[in-house]
């Protein structure tokens, strides 16, 4: 499984809502449907998520590039407790 559709299922799990940059707009808002997500996700070849939890609060950003090694998809993110525990239980 690419390592952003890994990090989308577990942000939605964990009750968040994303947000996705395309480059020119925000092409998906606070959103909490998967298939949104990734569409936006995979309508350009790289886009910035915007984790934000149920207060609202942002938690967590990510820049994924796809066309990576499925591993390699989420090329950088916040260095916080959120994502390092998706990383540690995800792809390690």
């Amino acid at each position: 499984m690419k390592a952003y559709k890994s990090l989308v299922k577990y942000a939605l799990a964990n009750d968040t809502k994303v947000s996705v940059y395309d480059g020119e707009e925000w092409a998906v808002i606070k959103s909490t449907k998967y298939k949104e997500i990734i569409d936006a996700i995979e309508s350009v070849e790289s886009a910035e998520i915007v984790i934000r939890d149920s207060n609202d609060n942002k938690i967590a950003w990510a820049l994924i590039i796809d066309g990576l090694a499925d591993d390699e998809t989420v090329a950088d993110f916040t260095d916080n407790e959120f994502m390092n525990t998706w990383f540690d239980k995800e792809i390690v």
